[in-house]
Protein backbone atom coordinates (compact mmCIF):
# COMPACT_ATOMS: atom_id res chain seq x y z
CA UNK A 1 0.00 0.00 0.00
CA UNK A 2 2.84 2.42 0.69
CA UNK A 3 4.83 1.85 -2.52
CA UNK A 4 1.30 2.41 -4.12
CA UNK A 5 0.84 5.63 -2.50
CA UNK A 6 4.37 6.49 -3.61
CA UNK A 7 3.79 5.69 -7.09
CA UNK A 8 0.48 7.58 -7.63
CA UNK A 9 1.73 10.74 -5.85
CA UNK A 10 4.78 10.65 -8.06
CA UNK A 11 2.28 10.19 -11.48
CA UNK A 12 0.65 13.82 -9.58
CA UNK A 13 4.12 14.97 -10.09
CA UNK A 14 5.00 13.87 -13.14
CA UNK A 15 1.55 14.78 -14.77
CA UNK A 16 1.49 18.30 -13.50
CA UNK A 17 5.32 18.63 -15.14
CA UNK A 18 4.19 17.15 -17.91
CA UNK A 19 1.61 18.97 -18.69
CA UNK A 20 3.85 22.03 -17.87
CA UNK A 21 2.11 23.87 -15.39
CA UNK A 22 3.01 24.88 -11.50
CA UNK A 23 1.41 24.07 -8.13
CA UNK A 24 -0.43 27.33 -8.32
CA UNK A 25 -1.89 27.12 -11.22
CA UNK A 26 -3.40 23.95 -10.28
CA UNK A 27 -4.27 25.24 -6.94
CA UNK A 28 -6.21 28.23 -8.65
CA UNK A 29 -8.19 26.10 -11.16
CA UNK A 30 -9.19 23.50 -8.38
CA UNK A 31 -9.70 26.26 -6.02
CA UNK A 32 -7.26 25.04 -2.95
CA UNK A 33 -4.31 26.18 -1.28
CA UNK A 34 -1.05 25.73 -3.12
CA UNK A 35 -0.12 23.99 -0.01
CA UNK A 36 -2.73 21.28 -0.46
CA UNK A 37 -0.76 20.60 -4.29
CA UNK A 38 2.40 19.93 -2.61
CA UNK A 39 0.87 18.02 0.08
CA UNK A 40 -1.15 15.87 -2.48
CA UNK A 41 2.15 15.35 -4.14
CA UNK A 42 4.26 14.87 -1.32
CA UNK A 43 1.80 11.96 -0.36
CA UNK A 44 0.75 14.21 3.35
CA UNK A 45 -3.00 14.67 2.44
CA UNK A 46 -5.57 12.42 0.31
CA UNK A 47 -6.67 13.53 -2.87
CA UNK A 48 -10.57 12.61 -3.14
CA UNK A 49 -12.12 11.14 -6.39
CA UNK A 50 -13.68 14.48 -7.54
CA UNK A 51 -10.01 16.41 -7.00
CA UNK A 52 -8.89 13.37 -9.20
CA UNK A 53 -11.23 13.48 -11.99
CA UNK A 54 -10.57 17.30 -12.01
CA UNK A 55 -6.88 16.33 -12.09
CA UNK A 56 -6.85 13.67 -14.92
CA UNK A 57 -8.88 16.52 -17.11
CA UNK A 58 -6.49 19.27 -16.48
CA UNK A 59 -3.73 16.99 -17.31
CA UNK A 60 -5.10 15.19 -20.13
CA UNK A 61 -4.65 11.99 -18.07
CA UNK A 62 -7.10 8.94 -18.03
CA UNK A 63 -7.69 8.34 -14.43
CA UNK A 64 -6.29 4.70 -14.49
CA UNK A 65 -3.19 6.54 -15.11
CA UNK A 66 -2.27 7.61 -12.12
CA UNK A 67 -2.85 4.19 -10.27
CA UNK A 68 -1.63 0.96 -12.23
CA UNK A 69 -0.12 0.38 -15.95
CA UNK A 70 -1.56 2.54 -18.68
CA UNK A 71 0.15 1.99 -22.33
CA UNK A 72 1.46 5.40 -22.10
CA UNK A 73 3.28 4.29 -19.54
CA UNK A 74 5.53 1.77 -21.68
CA UNK A 75 5.76 4.12 -24.43
CA UNK A 76 7.89 6.37 -23.45
CA UNK A 77 10.33 6.38 -20.56
CA UNK A 78 12.96 9.13 -18.95
CA UNK A 79 15.56 8.16 -22.06
CA UNK A 80 13.19 7.65 -24.71
CA UNK A 81 12.11 4.88 -26.84
CA UNK A 82 15.09 1.98 -26.91
CA UNK A 83 15.99 1.73 -31.18
CA UNK A 84 14.53 4.76 -32.30
CA UNK A 85 15.57 7.98 -33.76
CA UNK A 86 15.57 11.38 -31.91
CA UNK A 87 13.70 12.57 -34.13
CA UNK A 88 10.73 10.27 -33.75
CA UNK A 89 10.74 10.13 -29.97
CA UNK A 90 10.82 14.23 -30.38
CA UNK A 91 7.50 13.74 -32.68
CA UNK A 92 6.03 11.39 -30.25
CA UNK A 93 6.38 13.64 -27.13
CA UNK A 94 5.15 16.69 -28.81
CA UNK A 95 2.29 14.70 -30.03
CA UNK A 96 1.75 13.20 -26.31
CA UNK A 97 1.80 16.96 -24.81
CA UNK A 98 -0.56 18.37 -28.03
CA UNK A 99 -4.64 18.72 -27.27
CA UNK A 100 -6.78 16.08 -28.72
CA UNK A 101 -7.75 17.76 -31.48
CA UNK A 102 -3.95 18.31 -32.58
CA UNK A 103 -3.33 14.91 -32.19
CA UNK A 104 -5.90 13.91 -34.50
CA UNK A 105 -5.38 16.20 -37.32
CA UNK A 106 -1.75 15.18 -36.80
CA UNK A 107 -2.64 11.41 -37.60
CA UNK A 108 -5.06 12.24 -40.27
CA UNK A 109 -2.20 14.20 -42.29
CA UNK A 110 -0.16 11.35 -41.56
CA UNK A 111 -1.88 8.92 -42.19
CA UNK A 112 -2.27 10.62 -45.90
CA UNK A 113 1.19 11.60 -46.31
CA UNK A 114 2.11 7.77 -45.61
CA UNK A 115 -0.53 6.51 -47.99
CA UNK A 116 0.97 8.43 -50.56
CA UNK A 117 4.04 7.48 -50.02
CA UNK A 118 2.75 3.83 -50.08
CA UNK A 119 1.31 4.72 -53.23
CA UNK A 120 4.79 5.90 -54.55
CA UNK A 121 6.27 3.04 -54.01
CA UNK A 122 4.16 0.37 -55.54
CA UNK A 123 5.33 1.91 -59.27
Amino acid sequence: MINDRRTFCARLRKARQEAKMKQEQVARLLRIPVSAVSAMESGKRKVDALELFALSQIYRKPMEWFFSWHPEMTMFSEKGIEGADSVMVECLELLRNAPVDVRRTAASGLRGFLGKQQGNSRS
